[in-house]
């Protein structure tokens, strides 16, 4: 059997940044969800809203672009 040695981790300098991904939440103090990404977010007045506030920050962050 032949053993081929991983150098990748000795070639690369990158390191691997945890990104926590966007969610929403229902608001306790009123009617409304916010749409929470990172240590920020936003209010909207209904779910539909934040669906599709949601379905463009997972847009942005796929493909790179807003």
């Amino acid at each position: 059997m032949v053993v081929i040695p991983d150098r990748a981790s000795q070639r690369n300098n990158s390191q691997i940044i945890p990104l926590s991904r966007p969610r929403i939440e229902r608001a306790v103090d009123c009617d409304g969800f916010y749409v929470l990404r990172d240590d920020h977010g936003w209010l909207v007045g209904d779910r539909r809203q934040a669906l599709r506030d949601f379905a463009g920050l997972v847009d942005s962050e796929r493909w790179g672009r807003a």
